[in-house]
């Protein structure tokens, strides 16, 4: 794992926390959003011209037609095998940028710099790239990982609530990994009552909880699909979202999806010896008192069956699940029979 960087005010100082001489170029890829409170911040940081490529934010935009205007834009550029790309913004702008730029040129580097509290603790970390295709949560992409990442609490002033509670769901999803120590204290407290000291030390949590994961298993082909739980049902349903009125933002998504897989673990427990309805409960309750959604709406099983299929995790047509024994363990590589899935499933539709 690069170097990550974890601290209040640090955007305008940018420049001083990396050796950036040694790019022949650096540009800064961000969205409409993200440029109207951040973008100037950070180029006032640097000596040199760092131009700039601007897309229209969303889920709805990370898409190969995205990518395609970043590739045109970099060659526009000018851009080389010794130029870098800032990605500043979202887990959008993060999973995107990296694509682009591990792709352009056969690869050059990348550095992320999340700007809202989910991209923070998940998406600007642990090496993944990709962008969404044919309704399929990030269906391509590539493992490479950032020169660096910088996390600036600050730019958590800007963002929405909703956007801000909904990176509780990756949160909640580490400590039941981890264990309790952190668990406890990342659940203590409503999202919104935490102080900025106390979301720095949930962010540090999160980050070295998943980095050191990520250490061990860079291409997810054993220890690291612990990081799936809650995943497979929650992309399914977020995917599924996209063509609702109102979509899902992907925390809220993987909360539901763990609320749906905490009991599937339980009608697992005989054959596995997972979770009991003990653990299931309270993810169900630290998730009900962060805000989030335990239910969804408008979907149908067998769509979500449909849509379980295409994930990427599966090996052969089967689903492989990564299901909690307890708070803080894990058990991947899990297979269920149809019937219990489908069990889970409805037990999360309204």
């Amino acid at each position: 794992m690069k170097k990550i960087i974890i601290g209040n005010n640090l955007l305008r100082k940018l420049d001083s926390l990396f050796d950036f001489g040694q790019f022949s170029k650096i540009v800064i890829l961000t969205d409409t959003n993200v440029a109207k409170h951040w973008l100037s911040v950070v180029k006032k940081s640097f000596k040199q011209k760092t131009p700039e490529i601007i897309i229209d934010p969303g889920e709805n935009e990370k898409n190969i037609e995205t990518v395609k205007m970043i590739w045109k834009k970099m060659f526009e550029l000018e851009l080389d095998r010794q130029s870098l790309l800032i990605n500043l913004g979202g887990g959008v702008v993060c999973d995107m940028g990296g694509f682009a730029a591990g792709t352009f040129m056969r690869g050059i580097d990348f550095m992320n710099v999340p700007t809202t509290l989910l991209s923070q603790v998940d998406a600007g970390i642990g090496g993944k790239t990709g962008i969404d295709f044919i309704d399929i949560k990030n269906g391509i992409g590539i493992f490479k990982e950032p020169i660096g990442t910088v996390i600036d609490v600050e730019t958590l002033k800007t963002l929405p609530k909703r956007e801000f509670v909904s990176a509780f769901g990756e949160i909640i999803k580490h400590g039941v990994i981890s264990g309790r120590e952190y668990f406890d204290f990342a659940t203590s407290k409503k999202p919104e009552e935490f102080d900025q000291n106390a979301l720095i030390k949930i962010i540090k949590g999160s980050v070295n909880i998943k980095s050191n994961i990520v250490k061990k298993d860079p291409k997810e082909e054993g220890f690291r699909k612990v990081l799936n739980f809650g995943h497979t049902i929650g992309h399914a349903i977020e995917s599924l979202s996209w063509k609702m009125e109102k979509l899902l933002l992907h925390g809220e998504a993987v909360a539901i999806g763990m609320i749906a897989e905490s009991y599937l673990a339980c009608l697992s427990r005989p054959t596995y010896n997972l979770g009991g309805y003990a653990t299931a409960n309270i993810i169900k309750r630290v998730i009900i008192n962060a805000g989030l959604p335990t239910k969804i709406k408008n979907i149908k099983t067998k769509d979500i069956l449909k849509m379980i299929l295409t994930d990427k995790k599966n090996i052969s047509g089967k689903v492989n699940w990564s299901l909690p024994k307890k708070i803080g363990e894990v058990e991947i590589n899990i297979k269920v029979p149809q019937e219990q899935i489908v069990k889970a499933i409805k037990s999360i539709i309204i």
